[in-house]
């Protein structure tokens, strides 16, 4: 008996109905309501709603019912990977990616200021955190391109310090090496939450943040209880794996030592992220990005490469500015979306809204595209409407109450096994010449079981309730012409 099936039973009993009077209250088979009991039948999303409204169960039971309905839909290491990935989506759409003027000073020190731990143990999570930022902030001081080598456990929450330095305004360099979860192809939620550190702070510090990993075996740990640490130009700081105590050296020999035994672990890692932030660049790999097998996009406004013609490049693509090469690799790209079989658009209302407004369109730089006539607007959103309907592509809209999709953001998964994170017009650094690229096993297996499993999710509008509000937006931009 699964999860589903006792908290089901527990509130059938509670009701004191019998079973065949809940099925005629319902219209739902007796025998399916049997077999559900026994875990021997999967409901119906409809049905499971159905018997959810009859037992009268209050908010947070029902919260709790289609948690379990979900869970059993999906098998408990699928559903766990989902909700890793929704939190790491919701995440990201509340970052805050600026460089802070007004915060420049906050981990300023003073130039007479020289710290002096020499073999002093600090214990604790606040005074460990507060000697990190002291002595990262006081290298930065003395040298304007500090290089920080770091091997810290995937478990260690560490990117709020880093983040912080870099908010403020200070430009560094780090080397992050970390031991990554062994995760079966089922269980990834692990990864993803080593991915949700490391995101925010390459979308931060750009290509001054180089993360490197290796799996982490039960045979490979280390016995000394202080197996972490912190290298940076004038100190070692050796770090308990819960940032509970601190150790910091500053012997040159000791730095010396740890500094060559990094570089000996780097040469067997792998990066995780690949990282580029050229025009050129991005637009070579937005070309490679389409795979015919499948694409899935995750995006704030439609992603309209289905539909786009040559015709429409020639019309609001500014050719005479770019090199002919660039614009080579963009009707590539554009003329591979047709040849895609399975072809997934998950995208807001908030942002189609923005897209009827002003016609603008966010894959590409705001100097490289004119935005769209209201005319051609409305050509986009019946051909996207249209594809819908006859299920030639899937489109959904994402419940703003379940997925807030970033408005900087494309997340765009292949059949593969790659994951893209790649930022629009709408990001603070101009980073739609930035593009991050994923192959690590765990994280892809995640994000692709993700892709594959959103769209009959409580996480999306229905088909049809999307092609409702597309509907609304057409008829909106129909009587802009009149």
């Amino acid at each position: 008996m699964s999860k589903f099936s006792e908290y089901l039973k527990k509130y059938i009993d509670a009701s004191g109905e019998s079973i065949s009077s809940i099925a005629r209250s319902t219209g739902v088979e007796r025998t399916s309501i049997h077999k559900a009991l026994k875990g021997d039948r999967i409901l119906s999303n409809k049905t499971a709603h159905a018997l959810a409204n009859h037992l009268q169960l209050s908010l947070e039971e029902t919260q709790e019912f289609f948690r379990l309905y979900d869970m059993q839909l999906q098998g408990e290491n699928l559903w766990y990977n989902r909700v890793a990935v929704c939190e790491l989506i919701n995440q990201l759409s509340t970052m805050h990616f600026r460089a802070d003027s007004s915060r420049e000073g906050m981990y300023s020190i003073s130039e007479s200021f020289t710290p002096s731990f020499e073999y002093k143990l600090f214990e604790g999570e606040y005074s460990v955190e507060n000697i990190i930022s002291t002595i990262l902030s006081w290298e930065i001081c003395q040298n304007s391109n500090a290089h920080f080598k770091m091997f810290l456990p995937f478990e260690m929450d560490f990117a709020s310090i880093l983040l912080k330095l870099w908010h403020s305004g200070a430009q560094f360099t780090t080397d992050h090496l970390f031991c990554f979860p062994n995760s079966s192809d089922d269980d990834c939620s692990k990864s993803v939450k080593v991915l949700k550190q490391i995101i925010p702070m390459c979308f931060t510090a750009r290509d001054y943040y180089h993360p490197y990993y290796f799996y982490k075996r039960p045979e490979t740990m280390l016995a000394n209880p202080l197996s972490h640490y912190i290298i940076t130009p004038h100190y070692l700081i050796l770090l308990a794996s819960n940032l509970s105590k601190a150790l910091v050296h500053s012997s040159k020999e000791l730095i010396n030592y740890y500094s060559d035994h990094f570089r000996g672990l780097m040469y067997y890692c792998e990066p995780f992220v690949s990282f580029a932030n050229s025009l050129p660049e991005v637009l070579n790999r937005a070309r490679s990005m389409v795979d015919t097998k499948g694409s899935f996009f995750l995006m704030p406004q439609p992603c309209f490469g289905y539909s786009t013609t040559p015709e429409m490049i020639a019309k609001y693509f500014k050719k005479e500015d770019f090199p002919q090469e660039i614009f080579d690799s963009i009707s590539e790209h554009f003329s591979l979306y047709k040849s895609s079989k399975d072809f997934t658009t998950i995208f807001t209302e908030k942002g189609l809204q923005a897209f009827i407004r002003d016609g603008s369109i966010l894959e590409y730089p705001v100097s490289f595209t004119s935005n769209l006539e209201v005319k051609d607007r409305i050509t986009f959103l019946e051909d996207l409407r249209e594809n819908i309907l006859s299920d030639r592509i899937i489109g959904r809209i994402a419940r703003p109450s379940a997925l807030n999709i970033p408005e900087y953001l494309t997340v765009y998964v292949d059949t593969s096994g790659n994951v893209w994170f790649d930022t629009t017009r709408e990001f603070v650094h101009d980073a739609y010449y930035c593009n991050i690229h994923i192959t690590e096993r765990s994280v892809c297996r995640a994000l692709l079981d993700f892709s594959k499993s959103i769209t009959g999710s409580q996480l999306l509008y229905s088909k049809e309730e999307t092609l409702n509000i597309l509907d609304k937006g057409i008829n909106e931009l129909k009587k802009m012409t009149d």
